[in-house]
């Protein structure tokens, strides 16, 4: 080691250039290693997460959708499961300090804390049984809210929050870092404690995620065959097709395609290390040749192989190691400059758990140790095979094997580095389709905020509607709006409200509805986003109650349920929006679509749009809890209008809390920002792939140069100028960049068809 570390030390030059190139490439794979092992490799922060399934519907369109309650009792029959849950989140209004403030919360039902597995950190949890409608107002508290919002109180379990001005007592703290679907929740309470949800319509969701865990001896697979059976014995009974549950692990719910792009930045970052592991190669081989007949004495003077061998691989450890080292330090600031770059869709339970931890020091243990074993191994195998005669005699035997090696390594640096930069431009070329994808609204110049109303403080629909029918024409009023308005929905914002809808064409069975995107808006919401209408007319301030009931619909909905039809005039159901009391007996009540609308691209850009429509706010059933959007067109710049947005809030009701006030285009690049870290990232090791292998190219040359300076000297003095001689050096690097460019589009071409 001491005869290593003096060896480098006399040439440091080499050994910067060494250390330097393998710490760029350990850098890198340590900083993506950490989010791979984060959203991937590690196991879910739940007790035993491999026997956790989640539950949700494919709709006849295709789509994942939110299971509704009736399906959810249903499906929690399957002996598959030892015990089930389900959740869902929104916002409940705190109140009772100096601010309100929306609390993030889950509505649970079922055995949730013990499906988790998880365990309070103070007080108790709630059973099923506590869940159910009419269940008390009681929560259990995220560690986070109570630590930040509580001081920690220890006496904090019997003490009452205000939440939509209701008294919710405090029975238990979850501990750090606990949390479904992540430790950022705020609040649990049991669904039963909320009136006014869907509780007997199997076509109504409301973002509700099933939860099980799996019996003892139980696969995945298998539960899903016995929940396929229950549901093909349900359809027997009611002769009616209904939905069909998809199971999946929970890791993949949280998971879903990050998978595939924290792999992909795996192998590119691999990539960047073959090319590091080559270039340093090739300056090892270089070196070697100018210790030739130092390794020959040293052979002379007694020293076996096996010594030489373990003297020169002892010297690429020590340099990998020491660009090891500094690549750590570098990867430290890395993986917080990635932080703030993960894509939204990213949960924050997996968020948190990103960080250079001790297995990512393992690992980078080990692709340090692998990497200086690469580059060391051939130059010390050859050194050991050394012939001493003519190497003592200065003999120059071999020179063009040793170049050949050099020349393959240079030729695989380029051909790797044009794969990645191929791999980035494919990326570019995505992100650049997904930024000119029609979206179906305008996100320029569009300030967004939610809002929602206490129940106890709002029990009517006419005092709900009154506090709105005050904002609006506030906000509207407000220098630098153009347009106000209202929604229940907001384009990717990741809020859903799924209603099971049937069209007049066929006979009425609520077990037949197809599962829609439903949304509440004000008249003016079409114009605010800048929705296209396509055909009729969009609502006007008649469409309220007591007037004929009446919706618009997108172009989807139009071309699936009316093809080569005129949808205007047509009808459409919903059972438990428009107040039905569940009975498949009663005469629905049907609304009438008065225009058509294009088609909006609500959960990602990526995707296509699902079926959706749209109801007049005048003209809906007030639903418990339900926030809304305040949607502002304007003529400046949209975050300069927040501060007047709260004001006019504030002075209407001060325990109204306004949150998520951000430009509409905010959420679009949320949703973009997935490919735009493919791409930067990309890009970025495609560069330091190329530096690296530019830098192999011209280490190459100038070797090549100087081992054939007295051929150059006789070229010259037989006639040759400078600009031959210079065409002759240039064709060395040419060829071999090339070469590489040749092999790398193969590779390339053979890789995008994958």
């Amino acid at each position: 080691m001491r005869s290593a570390l003096r060896s480098l030390a006399r040439h440091p030059g080499f050994t910067t250039a060494g250390a330097l190139t393998i710490a760029l490439a350990v850098a890198g794979n340590t900083s993506i290693f950490a989010v791979l092992k984060a959203l991937v490799l590690d196991p879910l922060p739940f007790k035993n997460p491999d026997q956790l399934v989640t539950l949700d519907v494919r709709s006849t369109r295709g789509f994942l959708i939110s299971i509704s309650i009736p399906n959810y009792r249903n499906w929690g029959r399957s002996s598959a499961f030892q015990s089930h849950a389900a959740a869902a989140g929104w916002g409940m209004t705190w109140t009772g300090r100096d601010q309100a403030q929306v609390v993030t919360q889950q509505a649970v039902l079922g055995d949730f804390f013990g499906t988790l597995g998880l365990t309070p950190y103070r007080g108790r949890g709630f059973g099923a049984a506590e869940t159910e409608p009419g269940a008390e107002a009681i929560t259990v508290l995220g560690y986070s809210f109570w630590r930040q919002h509580l001081g920690g109180d220890p006496d904090v379990v019997g003490q009452t929050l205000l939440l939509d001005q209701r008294p919710y007592v405090v029975v238990g703290v979850l501990p750090e870092g606990s949390g479904y679907p992540s430790a950022a929740v705020e609040a649990y309470v049991p669904m039963g404690s909320i009136p006014g949800l869907p509780w007997e319509d199997r076509g109504s969701s409301f973002g509700t995620r099933a939860l099980a865990r799996l019996a003892p001896g139980m696969t995945p697979e298998l539960a899903q065959r016995d929940l396929d059976r229950i549901t093909s014995n349900i359809e027997a009974e009611e002769g009616q097709a209904i939905a069909h549950p998809e199971l999946r692990t929970l890791s993949d719910f949280y998971v879903r395609d990050l998978k595939r792009q924290a792999w992909v930045l795996m192998a590119a970052v691999g990539f960047v290390l073959l090319i590091a592991v080559a270039n340093v190669g090739s300056l090892v081989l270089a070196r070697g040749e100018d210790r030739r007949r130092e390794i020959a004495v040293r052979a002379a003077l007694g020293a076996r192989q096996r010594e030489l061998i373990r003297l020169l691989l002892t010297e690429s450890l020590v340099l990998s190691f020491l660009g090891g080292i500094l690549g750590t330090a570098l990867a430290l600031g890395a993986v917080r400059g990635l932080m703030p770059m993960l894509p939204a869709e990213i949960p924050q339970l997996l968020r948190d758990r990103v960080a250079v931890d001790g297995g990512v020091l393992l690992f980078t243990v080990a692709v340090t140790t692998v990497a200086g074993l690469l580059f060391g191994t051939l130059p010390a195998l050859r050194a050991g095979r050394l012939e001493l005669a003519p190497e003592l005699r200065e003999g120059t035997r071999g020179a063009s094997g040793r170049q050949r090696w050099r020349s393959a390594l240079v030729v695989t640096e380029v051909a790797l580095s044009l794969v990645l930069l191929i791999g980035a431009g494919l990326m570019l070329k995505s992100l650049q389709n997904l930024r000119h994808t029609d979206k179906g609204f305008d996100a320029e110049n569009v300030l967004t905020a939610r809002t929602g109303l206490p129940d106890a403080r709002y029990p009517t629909k006419e005092s709900w509607l009154g506090f709105f029918d005050e904002l609006l024409p506030r906000a509207a009023a407000l220098p630098g709006v153009r347009t106000a308005a209202l929604s229940l929905l907001l384009p990717l914002s990741n809020r859903s409200w799924e209603m099971g809808i049937l069209p007049d064409n066929v006979p009425f069975d609520p077990m037949r509805r197809e599962s829609v995107l439903y949304d509440i808006v004000s008249v003016d919401y079409f114009r605010a986003m800048g929705i296209p209408l396509l055909k009729g007319r969009g609502f006007t301030d008649s469409d309220r109650d007591g007037a004929p009931p009446v919706a618009i619909i997108d172009e989807t909905m139009a071309n699936n349920f009316w093809p080569g039809e005129d949808p205007i005039g047509k009808r459409v159901t919903w059972e438990v929006v428009e107040g039905s009391t569940h009975d498949p007996n009663q005469t629905p009540v049907y609304r009438t679509v008065v225009g058509v609308v294009k088609n909006v691209r609500h959960y990602e850009l990526i995707n296509p749009s699902r079926i959706q429509v749209y109801v007049p706010l005048h003209q809906t059933l007030r639903v418990s809890g339900t926030s809304l959007h305040v949607i502002l067109k304007t003529d400046v710049n949209p975050t300069s209008m927040a501060s007047s947005l709260r004001r006019e809030v504030a002075a209407l009701d001060p325990d109204v809390p306004l949150v998520a006030v951000r430009p509409l285009a905010d959420y679009v690049d949320g949703d973009l920002a997935g490919s735009r870290v493919m791409s930067v990232l990309l890009a970025t090791f495609g560069g330091v792939a190329l530096l690296l292998a530019g830098v192999g190219i011209f280490g190459l040359v100038s070797y090549s140069v100087a081992q054939r300076s007295r051929e150059i000297g006789i070229r010259m003095a037989l006639g040759a100028d400078a600009r031959e001689v210079l065409g002759w050096i240039a064709s060395l690097g040419l060829g071999l960049a090339a070469t590489g460019v040749a092999i790398g589009g193969l590779a390339a071409a053979g890789l995008t068809r994958l």
